[in-house]
């Protein structure tokens, strides 16, 4: 009985056994060979050359002014801007303005990132413009502030400030309003009262931003005069004119002495255009171990792609390129400006129209990368799409030119340029500019990054040393045994 139980055990285990085995390819073997898929891959040589922005679009409504020497590189940026001033929508001064006068006139400029010494003595100096701005034209970084101001004309307004406003006391400095750091420039307290002389006899000249430049305020130019070692990222610029009014009291007449501010802000509905200055640029262009991205308007890093040895006949199912960065250790520097927090990777032919049209990065021809603090580079993790329009476009101009390549130089190269994203909702970047409305005019909006809905030059101070040997193009193919 036990022969025979353990006779059945047996058959059992070697039955499980066969079944097993037979089933274990079932479907690849009704597959035809000719139909099966094989993955291959390989990498690639890339070359990586600097080349020097002369300008950049400057889409901003954030300004940066100052002077700036960066110790690693010895290169040199300068910061100016021009603003016009936004007038709100059916704006009106109060009719009751003692004497119609105002009591103070300035300009304050706010500001929360900034790159360099908090205690470095700079100065700064206002121009009245004398021509207007055109709304409908594009402005580059090469902007010359001389059109639009009298260049041998005084200044109306002169200061001397540090990024730490060292004329307060602490308590003083970081209590409510305070805590925006700002440049406070007196102006002449005539430019106020001329504009509300002007609003008295034409108050339809402040309907809204155009006539109120065109006909009140043409805007200003912000001139950065003396200092060096600091740059500062100005969100808000704004004119104020304080006054006294009588306002309504209790009784319902107006003989309650009342203070009051008009604001007349620098906002994305006018223009606020940087003009960038650079020196000393020249000297990284042809370094053999690196290339250079640097912002505000100053280089970006071409990439050639080594198209021309990418498969014809198999199908790219993944392409990444990554671009490590040196690190201060390695290049013996006891400084280093911070990195670009994004590079968007586009076609050299596209440089200048991408941001023109407005375009936004679409994973096919344009991609953004994100600066890994962690990995120290830029990752650009599937570029496949870029790799086949680029081979096919290649494969069509050579069928029918066969000097093609020759009559497009360009044809194989891609741009690293430091960028901005603008979101749907408010991101980290403009923090401070909804935190001072939110302040002031009692607004709140939230600062969850959504979908990118623009992209504009990265306009503030930074800079990355990439390495230029051992970059591979990684790709992945795919193909049917036929």
């Amino acid at each position: 009985m036990k022969i025979r139980s353990l006779w059945f055990v047996l058959c059992t285990f070697f039955l499980l056994c066969a079944c097993d085995e037979s089933t274990s390819t079932l479907g690849i073997d009704l597959v035809p060979e000719s139909d099966m898929v094989s993955i291959s891959s390989e990498t690639l040589d890339v070359s990586l050359s600097t080349i020097k922005a002369d300008s950049v679009l400057a889409r901003t409504s954030t300004s940066h002014l100052g002077n700036y020497t960066d110790p690693e590189t010895g290169t040199t940026v300068h910061s100016d801007f021009l603003m016009q001033l936004n007038c709100g929508q059916d704006f009106q001064f109060p009719d009751s303005i003692q004497n119609n006068t105002c009591l103070d006139t300035y300009i304050r400029l706010y500001f929360d990132n900034f790159v360099g010494d908090s205690l470095a003595p700079c100065r700064v100096s206002i121009y009245p413009l004398n021509k207007v701005m055109n709304n409908s034209q594009n402005y580059y970084t090469d902007i010359d502030p001389t059109e639009y101001y009298d260049l041998n004309a005084a200044p109306i307004a002169t200061t001397t400030f540090t990024v730490s406003d060292r004329t307060l006391t602490d308590s003083a400095r970081y209590s409510n309003g305070d805590s925006y750091k700002n440049i406070r420039i007196k102006l002449p307290n005539e430019i106020g009262n001329k504009m509300l002389s002007h609003y008295k006899e034409h108050p339809e000249h402040f309907a809204n931003g155009k006539t109120f430049n065109e006909h009140v305020n043409p805007g200003y130019f912000v001139k950065f005069e003396k200092g060096d070692g600091v740059m500062v990222d100005v969100y808000v610029s704004q004119m104020n004119i304080r006054y006294k009014y009588f306002a309504e009291s209790s009784t319902g007449k107006l003989d309650s002495l009342a203070s009051g501010t008009s604001t007349f802000a620098g906002t994305e509905e006018v223009i606020q255009a940087t003009s960038i200055k650079k020196y000393n640029l020249d000297k990284l262009l042809d370094d053999e171990d690196a290339t250079y991205v640097k912002s505000p308007s100053s280089l970006f890093t071409e990439v050639t792609l080594p198209i021309s040895e990418v498969s014809t006949t198999d199908t790219i199912n993944s392409a990444k390129l990554i671009f490590d960065r040196y690190s201060a250790v390695e290049t013996g520097s006891d400084y280093e400006l911070p990195a670009p927090s994004y590079l968007l990777m586009i076609p050299k032919s596209r440089m200048y129209s991408f941001f023109e049209n407005n375009e936004v990065p679409d994973d096919e021809t344009s991609f953004l990368a994100t600066f890994s603090t962690s990995n120290n580079n830029y990752a650009f993790n599937n570029i496949a799409h870029l790799i086949s329009n680029m081979r096919k476009t290649r494969q069509e101009g050579m069928n029918s030119n066969p000097n093609w390549e020759k009559e497009n130089p360009d044809w194989n190269k891609v741009v690293l340029i430091p960028v901005s994203p603008v979101y749907s909702t408010n991101s980290t970047n403009t923090s401070s500019y909804y935190s001072y409305y939110s302040y002031y005019y009692g607004s709140s909006t939230s600062n969850n990054q959504s979908t990118i809905v623009g992209i504009n030059h990265d306009l503030s101070l930074t800079s990355a040393k990439l390495k230029k040997k051992g970059v591979k193009l990684q790709i992945i193919y795919s193909k049917f045994n036929h």
